[in-house]
């Protein structure tokens, strides 16, 4: 009996209960998933039926139950099976109730990985977990594997991918921690685990830097003998020796020794790197490994150019979410002058080094939020003569960015990488990114 069938048997007539359908397709993917399956579905979601009209037209059946706009006790208790998004928290009452009842919550990614019949390569990472990802997915690819790739990446339904696999699949899973805090409750781990690097990030989401972490470690904490835990150098100091059970491989910015064709910066030296050492896992052979990495083309929205007009280039870097992340970008385009965008949302980061790697740009142009609230006094008394004023509107920053640089009459980057979450203007960092590509396209020259 296959996978599907078994799914079929386990799920049919279920009512199973989605909770937050969100805009990035893991939610839609779960919706459409189970209604093939023939289960009774119901979208919970804080967000209205207008908000969510990108996502539920998307779903493929009409006998799906709609409960907007907020959440009810009863649906939770009247479900047979429960699916969480992502960034819906472990202690919702409504879900702490539903468990007490003894009713399964899980999430999609977890789920999907405790019953996938093929290797699963996971990655994760505070920085460089969606390169690291796609490089292996082409890796893999180029190397005779049917490969798939899933996980956190906007758009891609993971428990959908049961429907393509076969004797040679292997899945990539792009892992965030949230999502990694299911496989903690499963207490299973990818069988090739890669752990990229580790920051602070989501302070706003968790208590501190251990709880984040916890969720980081569920990456290889349950790998077998037999598995590979593949893991920066520099990680080494954090990691308990005891816990790992798999055959550990270690990377740096060194492992690749190459020149990457179409990306910059050391950190991506080291996601190349990654990328090399899961090919031993695959027993890939180095040269044509080697091969694959070299040509990849980087990825939409991550120090990505997109327009280069006279003499300015534009950068879109609206991944940069965290202070750590607007570093890289900056240090990645250091052989010329750069116009900063800057600003948005707070993680509870630190921001140290950002401000003191912000005395390499030419002048910062100020996005709303309280990330920027954060650090405004701190940018006046250090660089009072570069700021801008504070945009709300990514149009009139963007003009202003132009004007700067027209100023300087020099080959010129405006790089956009915030540093800060988008959610201040934006509905996520991807509907950002679209909008910077929008405005700047549009521009006449």
């Amino acid at each position: 009996m296959n996978t599907l069938t078994t799914l079929r048997n386990q799920f049919a007539g279920k009512r199973i209960l989605v909770v937050g359908l969100g805009f990035n397709g893991g939610g839609v993917g779960l919706v459409n998933f189970f209604t093939s399956l023939e289960s009774h579905v119901t979208i919970t979601d804080n967000k209205t039926k207008e908000e969510l009209e990108s996502s539920l037209i998307q779903i493929k059946s009409s006998d799906v139950t709609l409960k907007l706009g907020g959440h009810s006790q009863e649906d939770f208790l009247y479900a047979d099976y429960i699916f969480k998004g992502p960034s819906v928290p472990w202690n919702m009452p409504y879900i702490v109730e539903a468990e007490k009842r003894g009713i399964p919550v899980e999430m999609e990614a977890s789920f999907f990985a405790s019953i996938c019949p093929a290797p699963i390569v996971g990655v994760t990472g505070t920085r460089g977990k969606s390169t690291t990802s796609s490089i292996i997915y082409q890796l893999l690819l180029d190397n005779g594997y049917r490969t798939h790739l899933g996980g956190n990446v906007s758009q891609v339904s993971t428990i959908s991918l049961l429907n393509d696999l076969d004797n040679r699949s292997v899945v990539v899973l792009e892992l965030s921690s949230w999502q990694l805090s299911g496989f903690h409750r499963r207490k299973i781990s990818p069988h090739v685990a890669v752990l990229t690097n580790l920051y602070p990030d989501h302070l706003n989401f968790y208590h501190n830097m251990d709880a984040y972490f916890y969720d980081k470690k569920a990456i290889y904490q349950y790998q077998k003998a037999g598995d590979v835990f593949v893991y920066h150098k520099l990680l080494e100091p954090l990691l308990d020796k005891k816990e790992i059970k798999a055959k550990p491989l270690t990377f740096d910015a060194k492992t690749f020794s190459e020149q990457l064709i179409n990306l910059r910066g050391e950190h991506n030296y080291a996601n190349a790197g990654a990328a090399l050492k899961v090919s031993e896992a695959f027993n890939i052979d180095i040269v044509q490994a080697m091969k694959s990495i070299r040509k990849f083309a980087g990825l939409p929205y991550r120090q990505q150019i997109i327009r280069k007009m006279d003499r300015l280039i534009f950068i879109n870097d609206t991944s940069s979410t965290t202070p750590v992340a607007a570093v890289q970008a900056i240090k990645s385009f250091s052989d010329k002058p750069i116009i900063q965008f800057l600003g948005g949302n707070a993680k509870r980061l630190p921001t140290d080094e950002l401000l003191h790697e912000l005395e390499k740009v030419e002048h910062i142009v100020l996005l709303a939020g309280s990330f920027t609230d954060e650090i405004i006094d701190r940018l006046r008394e250090l660089y009072p003569e570069k700021l801008s004023p504070i945009y709300d509107n990514l149009s009139e920053a963007v003009r202003e960015g132009i004007r700067l640089a027209k100023i300087m009459n020099t080959e010129t980057y405006l790089l956009f990488s915030p540093g800060a979450t988008s959610f201040a203007m934006f509905k996520n960092e991807f509907h950002r990114g679209d909008e910077f590509n929008r405005i700047v396209l549009g521009i006449k020259e």
